[in-house]
């Protein structure tokens, strides 16, 4: 009987072999914690992707699919070439990682012997300061298999304030694609409760851009996306008055729609004074894509006419959906060149700002030139379908609607902070002489949007540089350029006027000094200050 247990008994049959532990990587030895690392922010339960694989079944079954789109680029979904330039929260497969799950699909993709399982939890988000949303839960529209909403968000900067970082807390997280989060300038406030109010429900629909022209982006989040904070002593300055506004993408063709009320979390800054950052946008207005062409390229330069270097801490370039490539580089003075960013394959869908690395970034130094190229596919088969139907090609030009298109790219730059620069009202008391028409509007756009207030007032027909309204007009073009190109950067505007356009800035600078100098238009610039 003894023998019986202790397997001493022959009944004569085949013992029972154990199958061999397969060779080269297994699921729960080598793969799982691939997937948790760099896959399972998405492609969790509940999360963005439309599988999870977190599942140890379904990441089986998908192995397949899955190293295809690894083979190709697709996933991790990473735009930039790293080859230009690389940054903070690289979403990049390292190639060790790739052989390895290349080998396991290879092998049958085995699970092996179980051992602790890897955490497939994305951290969670650190406490924040304040908590800000939208009025209101919104349901998006199920005839639009992509939404785009805008929604002015409940905080109220009461005071300046410092903001060190933000965070997204999307809520319905299966249909939530991407959120932008941007900075409206007090004096764009009431622009953006009117589109609000003018729309049914929570927010108002948007698509390239919230509508309000030269809001600069605050934060963002794309699926496994982090926290977006500044390093430390680095704040992003927020006047007071000032608000937010978030664009949310939902995509429904990934599940049904359901009400949502993305959070955005605020950190701010309360230590010492901290250096400040800030979004310059480099924008190609003028843009023209003709109808039916497979390959339109576009490329503007800017020159830093300014009078201190500017120290690039990170980009964001921007185009809609027939864009098919974007760069950005800087043509130093010396000949030499450095890429910003390269994206050789635009995808609308995962835009997002791009930080350099803690001690690389790149100072523009004046005289040194930045590049921007943008590639368009205005064929007819790149066409965006709408109402069901592919669009017919059609001629296209700047615009934030959702058939217009866009060459932008915003430039973060970080700077010391400046107390007096928050504040164009005192302009003319600042300069020298507060008849220089120079210097007075090199100050005033120290704030862009604010500048673009007091000019569009000024230069009305009843405004109080009505008397100089045809110099203004001979001169709109090339102000505009020197407007985009050196907004914030101090002496940068009236020296690019002078050097690209002399002769139509000497009228117009005489004939602004003589207003000045009357002080007709302080009540104006006065009342367009943050």
């Amino acid at each position: 009987m003894l023998a019986l247990f202790i397997g001493g008994c022959d009944d004569g049959a085949a013992p029972i072999e154990q199958a061999p532990e397969p060779s080269g990587p297994t699921w729960h030895q080598d793969v799982q914690a691939i997937m948790a690392t760099h896959c399972n922010a998405c492609h969790t339960a509940g999360g963005a992707a439309p599988f999870a694989f977190d599942d140890p079944a379904t990441a089986q079954r998908m192995a397949g699919a899955a190293l295809d789109a690894i083979e190709s680029g697709r996933m991790p979904p990473w735009q930039p070439d790293p080859d230009c330039n690389r940054y903070q929260e690289e979403r990049i497969l390292p190639e060790d990682a790739k052989a390895t799950f290349r080998a396991w699909v290879a092998n049958g993709a085995p699970m092996g012997e179980a051992s602790a399982a890897a955490s497939a939890q994305t951290a969670a988000l650190p406490e924040p300061d304040q908590i800000t949303r939208g009025e209101g839960a919104y349901l998006p529209d199920a005839t639009r298999p992509d939404d785009y909403r805008c929604f002015p968000l409940d905080v109220v900067f009461a005071e300046d304030t410092f903001l060190r970082g933000t965070a997204v807390k999307p809520d319905a997280g299966t249909i939530v694609h991407h959120v932008l989060v941007y900075l409206v300038s007090p004096s764009l406030v009431d622009e953006m409760e009117a589109m609000d109010a003018a729309d049914d429900g929570p927010g108002y629909t948007c698509y390239g851009g919230t509508g309000l022209g030269n809001a600069g982006p605050v934060g963002g989040w794309v699926p496994g996306a982090v926290p977006n904070m500044t390093d430390e002593g680095v704040a992003q300055f927020i006047p007071a008055g000032a608000r937010l506004i978030m664009q949310v993408h939902y995509n429904v063709l990934s599940a049904d729609p359901a009400p949502d009320q993305t959070e955005v979390y605020l950190y701010t800054w309360d230590g010492a004074q901290p250096a400040v950052v800030e979004s310059k946008p480099q924008a190609d207005l003028s843009l023209r894509i003709p109808a039916g062409e497979a390959e339109v390229v576009n490329t503007r330069t800017w020159t830093h006419y300014g009078k201190a270097p500017l120290e690039i801490v990170a980009v964001a370039p921007h185009m809609h959906v027939l864009g098919t490539a974007i760069s950005v580089e800087v043509e130093h003075a010396d000949g030499s060149n450095t890429c910003l960013v390269d994206i050789p394959d635009w995808d609308f869908n995962w835009q997002q700002t791009f930080k350099f690395r803690p001690g690389e970034s790149v100072l523009l130094q004046p005289g040194d030139t930045v590049k921007l190229t943008c590639t368009y596919d205005n064929s007819a088969a790149n066409q965006p379908t709408v109402n069901g139907e592919q669009r017919v090609p059609g001629d296209v030009r700047w615009g934030e609607g959702t058939l217009d298109e866009m060459c932008l790219n915003f430039m973060t730059i970080k700077k010391p902070f400046d107390p007096e620069a928050a504040d164009i009202g005192g302009c003319r008391a600042r300069c020298d002489d507060p008849a220089d028409f120079g210097c007075v509007t090199d100050c005033l756009t120290l704030d862009t949007d604010a500048a673009l207030c007091a000019l569009n007032q000024i230069f009305r027909p009843d405004g109080c540089g009505s008397s100089c309204l045809v110099d203004a007009a001979r001169a709109q073009d090339c102000f505009t350029d020197c407007l985009i190109n050196g907004a914030g950067t101090e002496g940068a505007l009236a020296t690019c006027m002078a050097d690209v356009c002399p002769e139509k800035y000497a009228p117009l600078s005489a004939c602004m000094g003589e207003v000045f100098a009357g002080g007709e238009c302080d009540a104006t610039i006065s009342a367009c200050a943050p």
